[in-house]
């Protein structure tokens, strides 16, 4: 039978963003769209011949939602031939967006109904209101988009720390304080930390006697001067504090430099006198599902914090002078990398070993490289001074291991045969916890998400609850976290279920036939199926396999002879 031929079901959809403290929920939105239906569609079957999608705590200006997507999946499917919800804001606010959804419903043959407007997508009026009403959805959303902007100048005249991970040298410090109606707020700052303020002063200092970021990073490893986590310095991490005006003081030279920018600053000239520090709001985009974007130093407000200043505004402007003129000196991958344990192969000091190309080639052709230990090539060998080893041979010696181990006679497939006939009765408790846990930290972000969304949006005499709110979520995702991690330590390297092991024995069968036809991407995560990971110690490499607990791991032969 043909898709076309087919019945198509209804679809009922509904969407409500949390913590806005306004509108229908998503059980009322969609008995009210079940109560549309029924008008239009009198003889229908609610249970059989009705499908409802939901997307709770999502923004209606994205179209990345779940229950959505999964919905228009099913349009372009031919499954469904008809949509109710509650309001058409329910669908998208933004205009552009609404044009391509309709046009696709359209194309489908999908006809749409609002419950609570008195309006469809049948007759040239229904689709004229249509546009309209669209249209008027994304005029509020730009008008609330000036009202964050205004909350942004009235934050700035405050100069206070607004939540989130302090910078390196500082922590937030509540200050109380009462309002015109004689009630306690409690306002932040950023306070000093003395000992990071001396790493601060530090790195901006042997930046610019270094000049490279690569430079200061070897000289802070080998000098084992950490992150507040207790960890290496990274050139990324490098950056972020070199960049970040909450180090400034704010005094003539800086307000030079941000006026030269064009950045909006708040404060009067006569203000940056030397005492302060400075705080620079909107720096970021936040999107959901997107990673943080950078904004235009443009777009930035700047202000005088309440926080003292560590770097001169002439020292900041000479860093950030010498990060623009290192600029087309940045650190650029090999482009001819075809290592096949990059990410898994780790030196017995327990850093990653990174490929290092060489310009001579092997007899088959391919470009010869080493393996080269990263925390070595950081330090400069003071932290670690193993050998590089011979990567086409190690990867060589890899691939012969892995043939054995998925022969069809080998112990491993035999017990992963074994596995993939086994019934698996239950689920063990652990398991239907691990589900219930993630299920909850991801209710949780998302949470965290909009609530850090709607601090755009709200007064500012809110702010506080709205941030208190934020740091709770957070220490329970923190604590969430934790036993997801105990529990994973207890069977992370188990295959202990009949689908796991079939899924993985149907991919040996597939793939590793053909495995020298595949690109380099695919190869690499074929091995990390099998492969935890790949530890180098002298002249041999020991090789652990994923589900292998309490047993000795496979040893590979010695790779003879290396270099330095």
């Amino acid at each position: 039978m043909k898709k076309s031929d087919i019945k198509r079901k209804k679809a009922i959809y509904s969407r409500k963003s949390k913590y806005t403290g306004k509108g229908e929920s998503i059980d009322n939105q969609i008995e009210m769209c079940k109560s549309k239906l029924k008008m239009i569609y009198p003889d229908i079957d609610l249970e059989n011949d009705v499908i409802i999608y939901e997307d709770e705590g999502f923004s209606g200006y994205y179209t990345k939602r779940p229950g959505f997507q999964k919905m228009m999946e099913a349009v372009k499917n031919r499954e469904i031939d008809c949509i109710f919800f509650y309001r058409l804001d329910r669908i998208s606010r933004n205009v552009k967006d609404f044009c391509e959804i309709k046009d696709t419903l359209e194309y489908y043959d999908v006809n749409f109904y609002s419950a609570s407007e008195n309006f469809e997508n049948i007759t040239p009026s229904g689709k004229a209101m249509i546009m309209m009403t669209s249209v008027f959805a994304q005029l509020e959303r730009d008008t609330i988009a000036e009202r964050i902007r205004d909350n942004m100048l009235e934050l700035a005249k405050t100069g206070r720390w607004l939540g989130g991970t302090t910078p390196l040298g500082f922590e937030s410090k509540a200050i109380e304080t009462i309002n015109i109606d004689g009630k306690k707020k409690k306002l932040y700052q950023l306070s000093p930390i003395e000992e990071e303020i001396k790493i601060v002063n530090l790195i901006f200092d042997k930046f610019l006697e270094l000049k490279s970021q690569t430079k200061l990073e070897t000289y802070l490893i080998q000098n084992d001067i950490k992150t507040r986590n207790g960890i290496d310095f990274s050139r990324w991490g490098i950056k972020n504090i070199l960049t970040n005006p909450v180090y400034c003081i704010a005094d003539n030279d800086i307000y030079n430099y941000f006026s030269s920018k064009n950045v909006e600053i708040f404060s009067e000239q006569e203000k940056f006198d030397g005492k302060q520090g400075i705080m620079a709001y909107n720096k970021t985009e936040q999107k959901p599902n997107k990673a943080v974007k950078e904004r235009d130093i443009t777009e930035w407000i700047v202000s005088i914090g309440k926080h003292k200043g560590i770097v001169s505004g002439d020292k900041w402007v000479q860093v950030q002078e010498l990060l623009l003129a290192n600029g087309d000196k940045r650190y650029r991958k090999p482009t001819k990398n075809n290592s096949l344990l990059s990410g898994l192969i780790r030196c017995s000091c327990g850093s990653y070993m990174r490929p290092k190309l060489k310009t001579t080639y092997t007899t088959d052709g391919d470009l010869r490289f080493d393996y080269m230990c990263e925390l070595k090539e950081k330090s400069r060998k003071q932290k670690c001074d193993c050998r590089n080893v011979n990567g086409n041979e190690v990867d060589r010696l890899v691939m012969e291991e892995v043939k054995k181990i998925i022969e069809p006679n080998s112990t491993f497939r035999k017990k992963l045969s074994q596995l993939a006939n086994e019934k698996i009765k239950s689920a063990s408790s652990e398991s239907i916890e691990l589900q219930t846990l993630d299920k909850t930290l991801k209710k949780n972000k998302q949470a965290i998400d909009n609530l850090v969304d709607r601090l755009k949006f709200i007064d500012v005499s809110l702010i506080e609850d709205i941030t208190n709110e934020i740091k709770k979520l957070k220490a329970d995702n923190e604590t969430i976290e934790k036993r997801i991690t105990e529990i994973q330590d207890i069977g992370s390297n188990n295959i202990n279920t009949e689908n796991q092991a079939q899924i993985v024995e149907n991919i040996l069968d597939t793939y590793f036939t053909t495995f020298n036809e595949l690109d380099l991407q695919k190869k690499r995560s074929l091995l990390r199926l099998l492969i935890a990971s790949i530890e180098v110690n002298d002249n041999e490499i020991t090789m652990n396999l994923v589900g292998v607990r309490n047993e000795k791991p496979q040893d590979i032969v010695p790779l003879g002879e290396d270099s330095k």
